[in-house]
């Protein structure tokens, strides 16, 4: 398994500490949400299908102004990565701050508001901080805000980064997260493929093949297919795909997790389902019996097994409420209803209305993580949030 490259570490900064500040519209968006039920929420309640929907909004709207009131830095303008966070570059990296930018897109789509829209507007101008210009041979998103220069780079945290602009553009319509999405597929595509042998690196000190690179690179590419119907994207996923079927496989034909980890992972699974699901969607036949192959070998492996820690099984939700609710497979709706029971009855912080153990109560530190982190919290929100959109009928 490989090491959490959350934990501790951090990567240099070119030129000094960050110091640019968060638009105020976050702050505000966060406080307004949070206090009443927007009149658009009240407005989409003839497409509610169930009672829960405005329960998992509220949870996942005081979750974020909760966090925002933790974590959120205000000397330095945006999000520490853990509580009390003192370390010399204590802001959050993608992977530490991730499930946040997916929790703020997912309550726009579930409830359509101007105060939820902004939010999604502040945080994603604040994501692009990340984008290291000079990165080189292609420049790409840095894993800490306002890195410059030759750092080491993610090439999953690309794809997830580049996961919560599509779902940006997807909340607002703006066609500048598009494009920053772009941005975070052509680095993958540029650097992250081994073209002598084929697979996608972890990162650019390429120390081995990672399932979570292809897993986020190839649901990037498809839904940046979707969206612009532009081959470059297409041919790069059936790429990574056809090397992955062929050189990448393990039990009941799932994907490993690194080439020298043949154990499959939840969180490598669920976005190549939907990145199957969609290819199928465009007209490939042969995707749509591999999507409902990995659906089923994934059901089978992890229906029981799903405490890998919130920050990956959030992932796997997310992304297999999305297949749900395109092919009307409805195992999953289910499961993540019964984790989202799980992580209110055991993993919250009373005192602090955080969320901060693991879904079955167990100590966050037993789950590749450190305690305290923005993280553990914000995949939590995450999952209400995601579970708020299905809810109420949204299109993922």
């Amino acid at each position: 398994m490989p090491p959490p490259r959350a934990i501790g570490e951090r990567t240099s900064l070119r030129g000094g500490a960050t110091s640019w500040l968060v638009t105020g519209a976050l702050l505000l968006a966060l406080a307004t949400s949070a206090s009443a039920v927007t009149s658009a929420h009240a407005g989409a309640a003839g497409r509610v299908r169930t009672s829960a929907a405005p329960a998992y909004l509220q949870l996942a709207e005081q979750g974020v102004t909760r966090a925002e009131s933790a974590w959120h830095d205000r000397r330095r303008g945006w999000y520490d990565e853990w509580l009390g966070d003192r370390e010399r570059f204590p802001l959050a990296t993608i992977w530490g701050i991730a499930p946040l930018f997916e929790a703020l897109d997912a309550i726009e789509v579930a409830a359509p508001s101007a105060a939820h829209r902004a939010a999604v507007n502040a945080f994603a101008r604040g994501a692009e901080r990340y984008f290291d210009a000079r990165l080189r041979p292609t420049p790409g998103y840095a894993p800490y805000p306002n890195d410059r220069g030759q750092v080491r780079a993610w090439f999953d945290d690309n794809g997830w980064w580049g996961l919560g602009f599509i779902d940006a553009y997807r909340a607002t319509g703006n066609v500048r997260y598009l494009r920053d999405a772009e941005r975070a597929f052509a680095f993958i595509a540029a650097q992250g493929w081994d073209r002598a042998r084929g697979g996608l690196w972890w990162n650019t000190s390429h120390p081995y093949k990672a399932g979570e690179a292809l897993a986020a690179g190839s649901l990037l590419g498809a839904l940046l297919f979707q969206r612009t119907g532009k081959p470059f994207y297409l041919n790069w996923v059936n790429t990574f795909l056809s090397w992955a079927d062929a050189h990448f496989l393990t039990e009941l034909r799932l994907y490993a997790r690194t080439d020298s980890d043949p154990t499959p992972t939840p969180y490598v699974e669920g976005p190549l389902v939907e990145a199957h699901q969609i290819l199928c969607q465009t007209g490939q036949q042969a995707a749509c019996a591999r999507a409902r192959e990995l659906a089923d070998a994934s059901w089978k492996r992890f229906e029981a097994r799903l405490e890998m820690g919130p920050q990956y099984d959030t992932i796997y939700l997310h992304w297999m409420l999305a297949y749900s609710s395109q092919t009307g497979d409805n195992r999953w709706p289910a499961l993540a209803a019964q984790m989202a029971a799980n992580a209110q009855a055991n993993s919250l912080i009373s005192r602090s209305g955080l969320y901060l153990r693991a879904w079955d109560g167990t100590p966050i530190t037993q789950h590749e993580a450190r305690a305290n982190m923005l993280q553990t919290d914000a995949a939590t929100l995450e999952l209400f949030a995601w579970l708020a959109v299905a809810s109420a009928g949204r299109a993922f």
